[in-house]
Order: C-alpha cells, then structure tokens, then sequence
C-alpha cells in the first residue's frame, strides 16, 4: 500500500505532519514529494525538523514563478516521480499550485486522488486558491472537507456521494467521488502542540504578557503586492500601536521585501508595533492562543485564532471559513485601515458575542479518519 503526498507550502507541511504519522500506524507506505513552492529555510525545511515529518524523498526544487509556469513546472516533475513509483494513492493538501499540479498529474495517470481540506469555497475566482480549490476537487476521489459548510458546497456543485459529520463511513467498495466530513487536521495538530509547547518561554523571548498583545500577520498577494492595501494595513498597525495596543507582527518574506520596497520600514515605526522575523509553528499556536485579538490575512491563522477562542479581524474581502463570520469570532474588513482599526479595537475592549457554533472542526481526530478510509480503499484495490 503505497501513497505518494505531494506538499510545497507552509501550511501544507503542517498538515502532512499529523496524517503521515496516522499513515504510518496504518502500515501505509507513504514517500513525501516536496515540490520546493516555498523555499525559504523558516517556511519549510524547519517545519520537517518541528512537526518530526518524514525528510521527503523527493525535492523538486520549484521556487517561485508565475502561477502558468510554476504549475506547469511542477507538473512536468511530479508525472516523473509517479512514473516511477507507481503508487497506489496521491494526496494533496489545501488549494495551492502545489496542489493543483500533485492531482492534475496523478488524474492523468489514472491514479486516484485524495483532497484533504475539500469543499472550501470564498466564491472570488479572482483568487488564485479558489481555481485550485475547485478543479483539485473535480478531479478528486475522495474528498475529506473539514465542515459541513465544505460538505454542502460540494453537494451544490453536484456530489452526491457524501457522508456527514457523525455518520459512519460505509466499509467499501466505496462509490467515487466520496466526500466526507472528517472535521480539520489543523485542529488535531494544533491541540497536540499547544499541550507540549513552553508557554512562558514564548511570551518571555518576545516580550509578550499573556492576553495583553495583537497578533498580526500579513502575506497574501492582494495585500502585499497593492501598495494601496499595503499601506492601509501598516497605517492601522501603527495607529494602534500609537494608541498603546502591543502589535506583534512576524514578517513573511514577501510582507517584509513588500515594506521595504514602498519605503515603510523608513518610516519612524511606534515602539509598540513589534517587528519579528518568521516564527516557528509551535510559537505560532502560543501566541495564538494568547493574544488578545488577531489582524490577519491567513485563512490557517483565521482557523487556528477558533480554535483556542481568539477573535480575529480579517482584511481581506473574502474568507474561505465563513461558519466563522457567521458565528461571530471573526469579521471581514477588507484592507481599510478604519475598519481594521474599529474591529480590532472592539473585539480588545469587548471581547466576542459569539453564537453557539458547536463542534464546527471536529474533534481533534480527523487524521485518524482519513487514515483508516484510505487504508481500507487501498487494501480492497490492491
């Protein structure tokens, strides 16, 4: 029993992480291609070392590109790799071109796909994710959403082999496609990590208290490639710094190039917006789930900010986790630096007047059900 993961991007290394080690307790023999989509040595070597995944046994050595010839360029390299080994399976993670490239190339030779984090949908396909998104699931054999909302998605556009939250798994021979609620392999990870992670030793290296900091993260293109937005978020940054508010900003690579380049690192930056460099997953998970409120543009960190009852300001237009929106933990504000501003002020003074939401990830054990309904589809097809 032989499945190939194809990851390329931070947030997929996270996920691989916990599933590859439910693989392997499930004697599935699994080798990791990593196609080099992020190549930044904090935004993907570190994390094989941190979250104890597998060295991949192959590395594509992609590097960033155009979305046509990154993809194109992945695809070339990964039809090689399952030329060669001949696996049973292919999974791919998330909505990256990483994972658009890992299942076009496995459904062109016929070898079935596996989609964890299936069903999301912001409905913009102006974003990039959402193309990938949509035709990863399309050409999906099983389809493992993280929500009911991801279910119903798939449902409207036209699966109807599905299996809801709390239901059982039939035995199979399954009927292809299946999509299933497994709930979110971010949730089991994070749990695991928060329980084993140094605390004190976090917050005290970066000169944080406990509940009295913002989190904000920055790192998608239609914020760091438009100067306007750019600036916008970097204007409510420093606003809220200047109103005493301790802002904790880790820079991405790109946010980081993207400020100097429009000359906002030149600029006299209030003593309260504190500048960091990446940081590791686990100190993430901290300072998570011990700030006050999140500014954020990452669909992972939106989720993640859920999971440990952090309210989060989005400054994007879209999200992907609308149950969260609707519930009331997180806000929409687009890239206005006023909205940012009254949002992230609001939920500091006021805390969140959030609706009952139940378990809308799951329980912490979505890898071990992915895990065992591969397990038994490979065992039936071998």
């Amino acid at each position: 029993m032989k499945i190939i993961s194809i990851i390329g991007a931070r947030p997929q290394f996270i996920k691989a992480a916990v599933v590859s080690q439910k693989l392997i307790e499930n004697g599935i023999d699994e080798k990791i291609v990593h196609t080099g989509q992020h190549y930044d040595f904090n935004m993907s070597d570190i994390f094989f070392k941190e979250l104890n995944i597998a060295e991949p046994a192959y590395y594509l050595n992609i590097g960033s590109a155009s979305h046509g010839e990154q993809t194109g360029r992945m695809l070339t390299e990964i039809e090689k790799v399952l030329l060669k080994e001949k696996p049973g399976m292919v999974l791919v993670y998330g909505d990256t071109n990483t994972t658009l490239a890992g299942s076009l190339a496995a459904v062109k030779l016929h070898i079935p796909v596996a989609h964890v984090e299936a069903g999301l949908r912001s409905f913009n396909k102006r974003m990039p994710e959402e193309i990938n998104r949509i035709l990863t699931d399309r050409v999906s054999d099983f389809l493992f959403s993280p929500t009911e909302t991801g279910l119903e998605n798939l449902k409207k556009e036209g699966f109807s082999h599905i299996v809801h939250a709390g239901e059982s798994v039939p035995p199979g021979p399954f009927t292809l496609p299946l999509a299933v609620n497994v709930g979110d392999v971010m949730f089991d990870i994070a749990l695991a990590l928060k329980k084993k992670s140094n605390e004190h030793e976090v917050l005290t290296r970066h000169g944080l208290t406990p509940k009295e900091f913002l989190l904000a993260t920055v790192h998608r293109a239609e914020n760091t490639d438009d100067s306007t937005n750019l600036c916008n978020i970097w204007t409510a940054f420093k606003e809220m710094a200047r109103q005493g508010k301790t802002v904790f900003f880790p820079l991405h690579p790109r946010t980081r190039n993207a400020l100097k380049t429009n000359g906002l690192l030149n600029e006299i930056i209030p003593g309260k917006l504190v500048l960091a460099d990446p940081v590791s997953y686990t100190d993430m998970i901290v300072l998570e789930s011990t700030a006050r409120t999140i500014v954020t543009d990452s669909g992972g960190v939106q989720k993640e900010g859920y999971f440990f009852k952090t309210p989060c300001v989005i400054a994007r237009e879209q999200t992907e986790w609308v149950e969260l929106v609707d519930s009331g933990w997180n806000v929409l504000t687009g890239a206005g630096s006023e909205k940012i501003i009254s949002s992230a002020l609001r939920f500091w003074e006021e805390g969140v007047t959030a609706k009952a939401s139940g378990a809308i990830f799951g329980n912490g054990d979505a890898s071990d059900k992915i895990a065992g309904i591969l397990k038994t589809f490979l065992k039936k097809e071998r």
